[in-house]
């Protein structure tokens, strides 16, 4: 799409940084971030034009401009590395990540999902964002009644009622970008279903484009700020889960490439009532994996399963190439299986990262090398990884 805000971002950071040097630091930085806002808000006006959008351009705007104060004004003077300023830095984290996180949950939606990618960089972000930002993933975002419907008459031409033979409205799971339902068909089986909140696609460019704009803008005023990559990669993971098919496709060879495991299931896709707004799957019941006393109270063995996760995920990564990325707690359930032992069911396939050829052949030696503590070998193979 020409002349979206990413693309602005892009021309006017290579031609304002230039421009701004000569100026003194807060009057360059007060004079890149009025000309980009202003080419940001005529981006968004005419691209994106509603008054959500413009509205939550301005929010996001707000607490951009205010974080970058903050770090600017709050550590002037004050010498780096010493232990005011290193205990000043860290005041001004929390401040600003509490900031980061109104603004989530006031713009939600993908807001919220960009948020949640924040906090998992624990080894990046340092910890007052990170501790902050995990509260959005408690975030239960729910959407009225008539929302779903319309999803689903726009989907399918009609109403989840008509569609299967009972559908319950109250959702028995919510995220930042869908509801998960429990519903019969109408040939009687239970059924899970996964809508995707109705304005989500429509938002998409919208507000990510705000987010990479700012982001750029950012690393402009902020020299020694470098994590904008964070959102790209997200936004790049993003285009992938916001279409349904691709996670129903996903999940089917997941489940042909672990076959031959017995004890790992995937929920089978109930390709007559999914699309790419829409994912229908088999009900299956079953204990999160980090419910442990649950676990232990329904006579499974914890090594037994620790040994049948870690087997699982080992041969995508080191085998198939073909990895689940969101393997959390919540997606990987607990049941008994056929031979009255433990079964792992794997949910929420809309992720997933191929693995290169060489990549896996550097993993297996590295892996292998920690095994036999043989550091020279260790370090060969982490300097192929770029693991430094």
């Amino acid at each position: 799409m020409n002349g979206t805000i990413r693309s602005l971002a892009r021309r006017f950071s290579s031609q304002l940084q230039s421009k701004v040097v000569p100026r003194t630091p807060v009057k360059g930085k007060v004079f890149v971030g009025l000309v980009a806002s202003g080419v940001a808000y005529d981006g968004v006006v005419n691209e994106f034009g509603t008054l959500q959008a413009v509205t939550r351009f301005l929010r996001s705007l707000r607490i951009a401009v205010s974080i970058s104060l903050d770090y600017t004004l709050s550590l002037r003077g004050l010498e780096e590395g010493t232990d005011e300023y290193s205990a000043r830095k860290k005041e001004v984290h929390l401040r600003c990540a509490h900031r980061m996180l109104k603004g989530c949950l006031a713009n939600g939606g993908l807001y919220i999902k960009v948020g949640q990618g924040f906090a998992t960089v624990n080894h990046i972000l340092p910890p007052e964002y990170t501790e902050t930002l995990q509260k959005l993933h408690n975030e239960c975002l729910t959407r009225k009644k008539d929302e779903v419907k319309r999803v689903f008459i726009e989907e399918f031409g009609q109403k989840p009622e008509e569609l299967f033979q009972e559908f319950d409205y109250n959702p028995i799971a919510a995220a930042s970008l869908a509801q998960v339902f429990q519903a019969t068909t109408k040939d009687g089986e239970k059924v899970a279903v996964k809508v995707q909140y109705i304005d989500l696609q429509k938002r998409f460019a919208g507000d990510l484009g705000t987010i990479i704009f700012l982001q750029d803008i950012i690393e402009i005023v902020h020299k020694n700020y470098n994590f904008g990559w964070i959102i790209r990669d997200i936004r790049k993971n993003l285009e992938k889960e916001l279409d349904f098919v691709n996670e129903g496709k996903n999940s089917e060879k997941c489940a042909k490439d672990l076959a031959k495991f017995s004890y790992v299931y995937v929920p089978r896709v109930r390709w007559d009532l999914t699309n790419t707004k829409v994912l229908t799957t088999e009900w299956i019941d079953g204990v999160k994996m980090n419910q442990t006393e649950e676990i232990k109270k329904r006579g499974f063995d914890l090594a037994d399963v620790d040994v049948k996760i870690f087997t699982t995920f080992s041969e995508q990564i080191f085998n198939t190439g073909f990895v689940h990325g969101d393997p959390h707690p919540g997606n990987v359930l607990i049941r008994r299986g056929k031979n009255g032992k433990a079964e792992l069911v794997l949910l929420d396939h809309g992720l997933y990262e191929n693995v290169p050829e060489d990549v896996k052949d550097s993993l297996c030696h590295f892996w292998e090398a920690i095994v036999l503590k043989d550091h020279k070998t260790m370090k060969e193979y982490a300097t192929k990884l770029n693991v430094k």
